[in-house]
């Protein structure tokens, strides 16, 4: 019994203690990632209002991509991003935005927007727009 015990306490050394030592996971350093340009618009416009009857929010920034749903004039919209350059909708030549609305999250054509350099004034626009 006791040569058992021997061997059993050899095996455990030999063949256990070794990897729970020297098996640590060796981390590979990350590689360089490279982001997708992120067209950022300034801090001072970040908030729009929307001037058409309603607006619809798309998954793209495409004028045929799925719609997400549809908003309505007098909306006050946060503006996340917008488009590099503009582009021409129908007559009307301007930005896709990206927005956020009470928590959807979309694109909309700026050619339908007013565009504020802070919340309360976008918020003033639309009361003004709602009074009407």
């Amino acid at each position: 019994m006791r040569k058992i015990l021997f061997f059993a306490n050899i095996l455990v050394v030999v063949l256990i203690l070794p990897c729970l030592t020297g098996c640590e996971k060796q981390e590979e350093p990350l590689g360089d990632i490279e982001l997708p340009p992120a067209p950022l618009i300034s801090e001072s416009e970040s908030w729009a209002v929307i001037e058409a009857s309603y607006l619809r929010l798309r998954e793209r920034p495409e004028s045929e991509a799925p719609l997400v749903t549809t908003l309505w004039k007098g909306y006050v919209i946060e503006i996340i991003s917008r488009s590099p350059s503009k582009v021409f909708v129908d007559d009307d030549e301007d930005y896709w935005y990206q927005i956020n609305y009470d928590g959807l999250h979309g694109w909309v054509f700026g050619a339908y927007l007013a565009v504020y350099d802070s919340r309360e004034a976008a918020e003033k626009e639309a009361r003004s727009i709602r009074a009407d």
